[in-house]
């Protein structure tokens, strides 16, 4: 008696021809899938780009541009754009936006001689400038004070924080013009968004720190201004006043303000 006859012989020879089914079902959830991906990210073109810098900032990577957030980088090739915001900062004078600096200089709540004397002394300071043949620093009234404006390309070398001595006497000239102030008066670094590249300095913020406080140091060790008047502000690449489109742009960019306010009393 053939206990395992009717299995053998039987059913248990027999293969379904829909085992197909089971692969061809796989594969079109596969590939239906796919295709919901792909219409979740066309609805917005940087959704790859943020899935891809939320990992890396989940693996403690580094932005890929120096001192910004990862993404935040502007007006440089093969970084992604953002959309445009409106740069205007409300001048705490309450000047008009659409106003040249200087006639909101003039037209703001500030009491006239302070107004004035930020004019002559920006006279003074180019009158003194004058003999150098290119000194590196422009001058600009704006509602917040008059901003004496220091190329980085003159009085620092790439990358790095130490005034040039050629470009001590023009720090020097300056120096000796705003000794006497009673103004508050604020260091402020600034760079472009190229990625440092140095075992110095993290990223562009640091940098600019770096370059505000050295200059901060030289007013100090050569004049008597009072420490309380002085502070410093890195702002990285943020704040540019020109295009960081061309080389020219970024240039501008690349800059130590030194910002004499219009009024005498100390920031708290």
């Amino acid at each position: 008696m053939d206990l395992f006859g009717d299995f053998e012989g039987g059913e248990g020879e027999h293969e379904s021809d829909e085992r197909w089914v089971i692969s061809y079902a796989d594969f079109i959830t596969t590939l239906f899938a796919l295709f919901v991906l792909l219409f979740a990210l066309s609805l917005k073109e940087t959704r790859l780009e943020e899935g891809i810098e939320s990992v890396a900032r989940m693996i403690g990577a580094r932005p890929l541009i120096g001192g910004l957030r990862p993404g935040q980088a502007q007006g440089v090739s093969g970084a992604r754009r953002q959309p445009a915001r409106a740069n205007l900062r409300a001048p705490q004078t309450g000047a008009d936006p659409l106003k040249s600096p200087e006639e909101s200089l003039n037209s703001s709540a500030l009491p006239r001689v302070f107004v004035a004397e930020l004019k002559a002394l920006k006279e003074r300071i180019e009158r003194d400038l004058s003999r150098y043949g290119n000194s590196g620093v422009s001058l600009r009234l704006t509602p917040d004070g008059l901003v004496i404006s220091l190329a980085a390309a003159r009085f620092f070398k790439s990358g790095e924080a130490e005034i040039q001595v050629e470009q001590e006497p023009v720090l020097a000239a300056v120096t000796a013009d705003i000794a006497n102030l009673e103004n508050q008066m604020r260091v402020e670094g600034f760079t472009d968004p190229i990625p440092i590249h140095n075992s110095r300095f993290t990223d562009n913020w640091d940098l600019s720190a770096e370059r505000a406080g050295n200059v901060l140091r030289y007013l100090l060790t050569h004049s008597s201004l009072d420490p309380n008047q002085l502070s410093i502000a890195g702002y990285g690449p943020y704040r540019p006043i020109a295009s960081n489109e061309t080389e020219e742009g970024r240039a501008l960019n690349r800059r130590v303000d030194i910002l004499i306010k219009p009024d005498r009393q100390t920031e708290r």
